[in-house]
């Protein structure tokens, strides 16, 4: 539903999303770490282009295409060079995160795919656990003041209450905000010709934070409402879950395919991106399981 937080980024998928009327693209914004631990010049200096922006990690806010893991140097590829030291080898999502083991999933988003089940998801206080420390210094690579504690104790509180409002699992909007901004209630607001403001980065919405400070409770609320339920202007996650086939995780999967790239590749693969970020889905299937990308 939104371009990347970079003009260049912007003006390159301008032309994409004119062939996509009606359709908002996501980008994804969570810093990953970097994953290769063994020094290499040679790496350094190779110019291995990713799928958008040739640079990954750091402060570059880019991640590697499926199958590729990004370097210490910031360069995406494959092998030891890149993969190595734990980070997420093959994944393309580099990043060492939780320590758990990260997956590159692929396919329709049924357990037959290998996606995980519903039974196989974290708690919702053991994935708000796991994300609690990227929420206190989720704002540093934007130059914006980081969450305070109060701030991050009304996002827990609005997540729960918007959850129930909603029916959208609480644990589904809670990854979807850790993959668009990574927690930090002053995230910028993107433009590809649709504006995607605040938290979950939405559509249109009217809320957002950036180089405000404290953020106000009712925009947090506003945020992730606008997020979840939907603005004016176009779908939250609840019109998406709502319209959608599938059903249980598989239905998730899809949706989140939808939240970031306004539909699903007439292929079925969640993993295609479809004119935004193909490993979305599979970020959020890892999110769900309690994995987080530092």
């Amino acid at each position: 539903m939104h371009a990347s937080f970079f003009t260049f980024l912007a003006a390159a998928l301008a032309t994409t999303a004119a062939a996509m009327p009606g359709t908002v693209l996501h980008q994804i914004k969570a810093v990953r770490g970097l994953a290769n631990t063994t020094p290499n010049p040679i790496v350094a200096r190779q110019g291995n282009i990713d799928w958008v922006g040739g640079k990954c990690g750091g402060n570059s806010g880019f991640v590697c295409e499926s199958g590729k893991c990004c370097s210490q140097y910031g360069f995406c590829g494959v092998g030891a060079e890149y993969c190595g030291g734990g980070g997420n080898n093959g994944g393309g999502n580099n990043g060492g995160g939780s320590g758990c083991n990260k997956r590159t999933f692929v396919g329709d988003g049924s357990t037959g795919a290998g996606w995980p089940a519903e039974s196989q998801w974290a708690s919702f206080d053991t994935i708000w656990n796991a994300n609690l420390h990227n929420l206190g210094i989720s704002c540093t690579w934007m130059g914006q003041a980081n969450n305070s504690p109060t701030e991050i104790a009304q996002l827990r509180s609005a997540v729960l209450s918007i959850s129930q409002q909603s029916g959208v699992d609480a644990r589904f909007i809670l990854a979807v905000i850790m993959q668009e901004s990574n927690g930090c209630v002053r995230v910028h607001t993107t433009n590809n010709g649709v504006t995607n403001p605040g938290l979950m980065q939405d559509h249109n919405g009217s809320f957002s934070c950036y180089g405000v400070n404290p953020c106000p409770e009712s925009y947090i609320i506003g945020m992730i409402r606008s997020g979840t339920m939907g603005t004016a202007h176009g779908e939250g996650l609840q019109q998406i879950l709502n319209r959608i086939g599938g059903s249980g995780a598989q239905k998730t999967y899809r949706a989140a395919r939808v939240y970031n790239s306004g539909s699903i590749h007439s292929s079925g693969d969640l993993s295609h991106p479809n004119g935004a970020t193909g490993s979305y889905a599979s970020d959020i299937a890892n999110r769900l399981t309690g994995c987080t990308y530092d």
